[in-house]
């Protein structure tokens, strides 16, 4: 099951409707990241990758309430050191 925090990466590419009504292709190898989980089966993600980065989503999916803290510890050192 997918934890708040998590990376997702893409396997294949897909098109995506923006709010503003863009079309936005998300390329197989793209990478997104958990955010929020708005109920049992939805989740909202933010694409750290590709053509999409920026933009967040919510999408299918089940996701656990604990957080990856291994990811965020991470993400942490990783904007610290630079």
């Amino acid at each position: 099951m997918i934890k708040l925090g998590q990376q997702i990466r893409f396997k294949q590419n897909r098109k995506i409707k923006t709010a503003k009504g863009d079309i936005i292709e998300v390329k197989k190898g793209d990478i997104a990241r958990v955010v929020r989980k708005i109920d049992e089966e939805t989740a909202e993600i933010v694409y750290i990758t590709g053509a999409a980065k920026g933009l967040a989503q919510n999408i299918a999916m089940q996701v656990d309430d604990n957080i990856n803290v291994e990811q965020i510890a991470k993400k942490i050192m990783d904007e610290i050191n630079g």
